[in-house]
């Protein structure tokens, strides 16, 4: 698990109340010149078929970038799966299993030129 994300997450699920509406959240992935970060977006519609809904970006927290430092020299693909266990690590804390993000129809990872990993799907 990146500490990094851990951190990140419980902090947004603290300090965010997104609306109601908002049922499935995405965290995109990108390549900066400060290494890999990391962006949470929610939208107000969820679709296993069409992978545009995380385009929505209804809703972005305050708090919406983690640089993720740890992880460079990686390749992308270590990267999307250590970004996909760390969620999936975090929606099991007690913070997590208690965060708007746990009551999500949907929580996804990946690259925003790449596939969507369906980290939590109803």
């Amino acid at each position: 698990m990146t500490s990094a994300i851990g951190r990140w997450l419980e902090e947004v699920a603290r300090e965010e109340k997104p609306p109601p509406e908002i049922v499935a959240y995405n965290i995109g992935l990108f390549e900066s010149p400060e290494g890999y970060c990391a962006y949470l977006s929610g939208a107000n519609r969820y679709s296993e078929e069409d992978p545009d809904w995380a385009r929505d970006d209804t809703y972005t927290p305050a708090q919406r970038y983690c640089v993720l430092g740890e992880l460079g020299g990686r390749g992308s693909e270590e990267v999307r799966r250590s970004v996909v266990e760390s969620v999936r690590s975090f929606l099991g804390s007690p913070v997590g299993g208690a965060s708007f993000l746990a009551r999500a129809r949907a929580v996804t990872v990946g690259f925003d030129d790449g596939d969507l990993i369906a980290v939590k799907a109803s």
